[in-house]
């Protein structure tokens, strides 16, 4: 486990955190540290932050990279035009390599929320620029029609396949904004949650954030 410090409280600095002490389901703390320092900087910067989640995987059959290369160049390029499109984009993602769904990435997105309040044209970004990234030839419908091979997953349902919201905007003046803050914390520590089963190579990188604005 690296020496990591684990914490298995259902808080982290007052945000609720997805873990479970009594079967052993913990989340590390640099992480969740890591989440907290985005988020409070984001805070700072606008009175209207919008939260997002998005998992990124690799086609079935696709030969895995045991390194990062092609998720970090990805990661660069849509962070990048993003930034262009004046969003303001701040992020934090995780690697996670498990046996049953092989190497994928968990990524939260915030963004300046009086610039957008939709996930969907970021969704369709990610995936025009993962299919470049992976030199994907284009894909089309039966009606010949231009789409994705869906390998950016919105986060619109949950492990169960039960539909959860994904988009939450953070608005200062708003009376709910400290709960809405507590559910994108918690949203955001499934990323800090220790994987039991994960096989991923040994001295690889598994957090990418964005640097904090000082």
């Amino acid at each position: 486990m690296r020496n990591e410090r684990i914490t298995y409280e259902d808080q982290y600095q007052g945000h609720p955190i997805i873990t479970d002490k009594d079967r052993q389901l913990g989340c590390k703390e640099s992480i969740l540290q890591k989440i907290d320092q985005l988020m409070t900087d984001m805070s700072n910067r606008h009175s209207k932050t919008f939260f997002m989640r998005y998992d990124v995987r690799f086609p079935q059959g696709y030969g895995h990279p045991n390194d990062n290369e092609l998720f970090s160049q990805f990661q660069e390029t849509f962070i990048k035009n993003r930034k262009r499109a004046g969003y303001d984009p701040a992020y934090i993602a995780v690697r996670e390599c498990s046996r049953e769904k092989h190497q994928h990435y968990h990524v939260a997105l915030m963004m300046n929320g009086h610039k957008t309040q939709s996930i969907h044209d970021h969704i369709q970004t990610a995936e025009r620029l993962w299919e470049k990234t992976l030199n994907l030839s284009p894909k089309h419908d039966d009606a010949g029609r231009a789409t994705s091979y869906g390998l950016i997953d919105d986060c619109m349902r949950n492990r169960q396949g039960q539909p959860q919201e994904n988009g939450v905007m953070l608005r200062k003046d708003d009376p709910e904004y400290e709960r809405k803050y507590d559910q994108c914390f918690r949203r955001c520590s499934y990323l800090a949650k220790v994987n039991q089963k994960d096989s991923s190579p040994k001295h690889q990188r598994e957090v990418f954030s964005s640097r904090i604005q000082h």
